[in-house]
């Protein structure tokens, strides 16, 4: 997996937005529910991160154009990269370690 910075078109950035914000919340929540246990484990399993990932990018997939209308900003689902998001938010979680 190669660390590329580039993002290639403002759905998908729009959409790597939205995908790291509910990544941080999801994240938080699992921390809670999980309690004092190390969650850098989790971060090194890909059996329970590509499930966790995937289940972020559903969530902003399914509600893209709400999100983005929300915020005042449009963007063509059809144009998102998801392949260089998934790698991106992954990427992203190494921030996540204690």
């Amino acid at each position: 997996m190669s660390k590329n910075n580039e993002v290639n078109n403002k759905s998908t950035v729009l959409f790597f937005d939205l995908a790291k914000r509910s990544f941080e919340a999801s994240w938080k929540i699992f921390q809670e529910v999980n309690g004092d246990g190390d969650t850098n484990d989790y971060l090194d399993d890909p059996d329970f991160m590509s499930p966790f990932i995937m289940n972020v990018m559903n969530h902003i997939q399914n509600n893209f154009e709400k999100f983005t209308a929300q915020e005042g900003n449009s963007g063509d689902i059809r144009e998102v990269n998801f392949e260089q998001v998934a790698e991106k938010l992954v990427w992203y979680s190494d921030s996540f370690r204690k």
